[in-house]
């Protein structure tokens, strides 16, 4: 991974945790106010919504792979769900090029998808870890890249933000 990217991925996982650690503000409930917290510090790198629920207990979130200005990433590429919650990811590859497959893992849950333009996968674990965990491609790890934010659930521990399960 270039230099460029290792910094940029430092500073969203830093911001992530960050915005972990402080309290909710404004009657909103913790999860909602970090969200709002970190897209008013850095749009490009806000975490989506928690979406609403399919179940009880499940998170649904549609990823998409797009080149922007020649930068390939995942939007939203950053995720927040609350630790139990079950995810639903739906992910799609709109990068344009000859080169029609990208990578998704997320080596903590031990996700490894390969997403072909116009063939969306979907994925569905539990959040059992809590913490800041990264999401790339694994095909072409320099330029695609996000995170995913398990709130711990009360009193529950916090896991340091890792590359590795």
């Amino acid at each position: 991974m270039g230099k460029t990217m290792l910094k940029t991925m430092a500073a969203i996982a830093a911001l992530a945790v960050f915005t972990i650690l402080l309290p909710g503000i404004s009657g909103q409930s913790p999860i909602q106010s970090r969200i709002a917290m970190a897209q008013s510090a850095a749009p490009s790198a806000a975490a989506a919504p928690a979406a609403p629920m399919d179940e009880p207990g499940t998170r649904s979130f549609t990823v998409v792979g797009v080149e922007v200005d020649g930068a390939k990433i995942w939007l939203p590429s950053v995720i927040a769900v609350e630790q139990g919650d079950k995810v639903k990811l739906t992910i799609k590859n709109l990068i344009p090029g000859q080169d029609n497959q990208h990578g998704f893992t997320i080596p903590a849950y031990n996700i490894t998808e390969v997403v072909t333009r116009g063939e969306p996968k979907t994925v569905e674990f539990v959040a059992n870890k809590a913490g800041v965990f990264p999401f790339f491609c694994q095909l072409h790890a320099a330029h695609i890249g996000g995170s995913l934010i398990v709130e711990p659930n009360e009193g529950g521990p916090i896991k340091k933000l890792s590359t590795t399960n």
